[in-house]
């Protein structure tokens, strides 16, 4: 198992702050599906990013493997919306270290 980045880039880069109405529901309910992998300590940290550049957001995500990934945004809201594209960066992070358990 390791820590993966999971990244959602809004398909406009003003997004934050020109969502629609729909778009807020959309991404309401993004942070709500989010909340329950976060809970079960599958989820590190999940925010907005506030880039200037172009509105994005962000997750470190604990995964057995690329099918586990695929699988959280199988069922994210904002994929299934086509809200922007995800990516993840399938490159591990074998070494995370916290406030709570320190290094790794």
């Amino acid at each position: 198992m390791s820590w993966y980045l999971y990244r959602l880039h809004a398909h406009r880069p003003d997004f934050a702050q020109t969502m629609s109405e729909e778009e807020m529901a959309t991404m309401m309910a993004h942070v709500e599906y989010w909340r329950k992998p976060l809970a079960e300590g599958r989820v590190l940290i999940y925010s907005p990013v506030a880039d200037p550049e172009h509105s994005w957001g962000m997750g470190v995500v604990w995964a057995e493997s690329e099918s586990e990934l695929e699988e959280l945004r199988a069922h994210d809201p904002a994929h299934l919306a086509d809200i922007g594209r995800i990516d993840w960066l399938l490159l591990p992070m074998p070494v995370v270290a916290d406030r709570v358990a320190g290094p790794a």
